[in-house]
């Protein structure tokens, strides 16, 4: 890893390997030394980026938030019923999901750290308001249409999180009677069904 490579891409590169580490030993127990090892570069490579731990754990939290966000460019389907693109974007998340699932395992350090942490609190605060705005958004799109009964939109959006949170239970405990895909969507269905106006 010592060819010369966009900055960028160096970042992202750096963020990887971190994030092994977080998952692996937690953030209290890394060391700059142990994402050294993992990416093979050189400590002062790494602090060329970023200034210290803290400051790679933070970056690590604002590049999850990028990847989530891709779903807010999905302009092919705002004309679609809101079920259908909570869906979608429940199975794109079950992608990222099965690309990189230390991207959901390292959820835990994050709760963690925001406890002890006003600023990485406030980060986790904005990360996860942002999700669960565009899905209470979508549940009150669905109602407005007449496509949803008339529900508590903020409780239905909190189940669909919660529902996507589960993932993290097919790195803990491997089953092997049904997939990622089959557990994501029939979480879906069983939420959206339970509150469509067909289902009336």
């Amino acid at each position: 890893m010592t060819e010369r490579r966009p900055s960028s891409e160096r970042r992202i590169e750096i963020l990887e390997a971190a994030l092994k580490v977080f998952v692996k030993k937690g953030y209290s127990e890394a060391r700059m030394d142990d994402i050294v090892q993992e990416i093979g570069l050189s400590k002062g490579a790494i602090y060329h980026h970023f200034q210290s731990k803290r400051d790679l754990f933070i970056a690590l939290i604002e590049h999850w938030m990028d990847q989530f966000y891709a779903i807010e460019r999905t302009g092919e389907l705002k004309a679609k019923p809101s079920a259908v693109i909570i869906k979608s974007i429940a199975r794109f998340t079950a992608k990222l999901f099965q690309r990189n699932p230390n991207w959901f395992l390292v959820e835990p350090e994050i709760w963690a750290f925001a406890n002890r942490d006003k600023e990485i609190r406030e980060l986790a605060n904005q990360m996860y308001t942002r999700v669960f705005t565009v899905f209470e958004a979508l549940i009150q799109r669905g109602i407005k249409h007449g496509e949803f009964k008339e529900v508590n939109a903020r409780m239905i959006a909190i189940s669909i999180m919660t529902s996507l949170h589960g993932m993290i239970w097919f790195v803990l405990f491997q089953p092997k009677d049904f997939s990622l895909e089959e557990y994501v969507d029939m979480n879906m269905d069983f939420i959206l069904n339970g509150v469509s106006i067909q289902n009336d």
